[in-house]
């Protein structure tokens, strides 16, 4: 492959469509979903606004909306207000959010480390060597 961003772009659009599947199947069997998984992921660091978590997604607010919905109607999330702003929805994890969190983190990382194993050691490699560069690809 060469260093033409726009190729690359390309390719790494397909396997990450390809890596976004292998995840989804890593929560099969799970009582939520890959989408619900992120959710909660996203706010244990603290509460965060409505709004946040839908751009952060790539969703609609009202999208949102609905996915904070099922996961409060679980006890996973709970809804409050911010101090600065009362009109401003914000949305915290549980106690049981964080328990369904780390078991769902679990599970993935079984999963994928199943997955890794049967790589060889170069294989692994060069993933581990790409996981700093995908990482900066989400800073500004």
């Amino acid at each position: 492959m060469n260093d033409d961003p726009a190729e690359l772009a390309v390719e790494f659009n397909r396997r990450l469509r390809e890596v976004v599947l292998l995840v989804r199947q890593a929560t099969t069997g799970l009582p939520l979903t890959a989408q619900q998984l992120s959710v909660l992921g996203s706010l244990e660091s603290g509460p965060r606004r409505m709004s946040d978590l839908a751009a952060e997604h790539g969703v609609r607010q009202p999208t949102m909306t609905v996915q904070v919905n099922r996961l409060e109607e679980a006890g996973l999330v709970s809804r409050g207000r911010d101090a600065d702003d009362a009109r401003v929805v914000t949305v915290a994890l549980t106690d049981e959010g964080c328990r369904d969190l780390a078991h769902g983190r679990r599970a993935r990382t079984a999963f994928l480390a199943e997955r890794f194993a049967a790589l060889t050691p170069d294989e692994r490699a060069a993933i581990a060597a790409a996981l700093p560069a995908i990482g900066r690809l989400r800073a500004p």
